[in-house]
């Protein structure tokens, strides 16, 4: 290549002068490039240099490409840890330990220094980030109807459901389901508010009835009685109805739940819970449809009608840390609940509830067997009698 400089004067009031390379192909280069597809690269300024750089690292976050640290020299990657928010957790998991860990979070290396900036980050990736409706991709009436028992998906049809194998629900954290209607309707999805508090009792819950699968429906649950007016923003009901079920009968619906603490990790995940058992496991892998008629499919326990048992799964607590970035995420999984693995040992027996808590609680979920004591219970407290 040969270089030629040329001066080009601006008319303006400093006379600034802007000098234009200009670069013209030696007649040696090789004759089977097409000289008219060169590109020549100027000199790059610093901030070009930047916005080439911060182009290449979004692009890079979208595509999921792993890229070289230039300044670490070390390859991206993200580390998982489990268990709680804790240094001792994050240190055991990370290459270098607590000292690697302190440079991550930019403090020094003390664990109450570093414990409160692993608090304030964790406390962060635990905000909700996704709205619980954009989960179906249908909008919010769509989710308030399924929740309801509702919907296509609700019955026994061949309906699809192929979008919900495709929800990233285990690294964003859901916000209450919302979709912009609590402008003009507030607590529109009705099924998680008692008043104006979310779930009083920690406790969320679902019901069926049926399956769209081509195996017989397995019930595990006794349904005994219900107050409809509890869920009147479900069924549509204003006045006062109540429904007496067949005692008799056995396994008459499947139910599962869980529960949390206020302030937990199981808290602050609850609406992944719940999409990842309504919709995930109930649903598309197990096929469960049809709630209990006058019931929400799913909502707050005090909105339920009261059984003899109902599965229970738990939020696993688990986070991420960027090894170059220090940026933490979360990684949520889910178990079958500790203690016989039902939600109501798990509510009296692991929790950490009022004996006020669990008296209501276990007004709604029985013991095992007892359904026809509970539902005699219930029709006194009416003041009316079976007949």
């Amino acid at each position: 290549l040969t270089k030629t400089t040329l001066t080009h004067k601006h008319p303006t009031p400093s006379q600034s002068q802007s000098h234009l390379t200009q670069y013209t192909i030696h007649p040696s280069i090789h004759p089977s490039i097409d000289q008219s597809r060169i590109l020549i690269m100027p000199k790059l300024n610093a901030a070009a240099i930047l916005f080439i750089s911060a182009f290449g690292q979004i692009e890079s976050k979208l595509r999921g490409h792993s890229r070289l640290s230039s300044t670490s020299g070390r390859r991206l990657g993200i580390t998982t840890i489990s268990g709680a928010c804790t240094v001792a957790n994050f240190s055991s998991k990370i290459t270098g330990g607590e000292s690697e860990l302190a440079s991550l979070l930019g403090t020094i290396n003390n664990t109450d220094e570093m414990q409160n900036a692993l608090d304030e980050k964790c406390r962060a990736a635990l905000e909700g980030s996704v709205d619980l409706s954009d989960s179906t991709g249908r909008g919010p009436q769509f989710l308030k109807n399924f929740l309801d028992g509702g919907t296509a998906w609700n019955e026994n049809y061949d309906e699809e459901i192929s979008v919900l194998d495709s929800v990233q629900y285990t690294t964003s954290v859901f916000s209450p389901p919302d979709g912009g209607t609590s402008t003009a309707y507030p607590q529109y999805f009705s099924n998680f508010y008692l008043g104006d508090m979310e779930c009083p009792l920690g406790a969320i819950e679902c019901c069926y009835t049926s399956t769209r699968s081509s195996s017989s429906f397995s019930g595990n649950a006794d349904i005994c009685a219900f107050d409809m007016a509890s869920a009147s923003k479900s069924n549509h009901i204003l006045d006062s109805s109540i429904t007496y079920y067949d005692t008799a009968s056995s396994n008459q619906a499947f139910c599962t739940g869980f529960a949390f603490d206020k302030g937990s990790f199981g808290d602050a995940v609850k609406y992944n819970t719940l999409f990842h058992m309504a919709m995930k496991e109930n649903l598309y892998n197990s096929g469960y449809v049809k709630n209990i008629p006058g019931a929400p499919l799913c909502g707050c326990v005090e909105q339920m009608p009261i059984v003899d048992k109902v599965d229970c799964i738990e939020a696993v607590e688990g986070y991420t840390i960027n090894d170059t970035t220090g940026e933490i995420g979360v990684s949520i999984s889910w178990q079958s609940c500790s203690d016989e693995g039902t939600l109501k040992s798990y509510y009296n027996d692991v929790l950490h509830k009022s004996q006020m808590e669990k008296f209501f609680f276990n007004k709604k979920i029985v013991d095992a067997g007892t359904c026809d004591v509970a539902a005699e219970s219930f029709m006194n407290d009416q003041m009316l009698v079976t007949i």
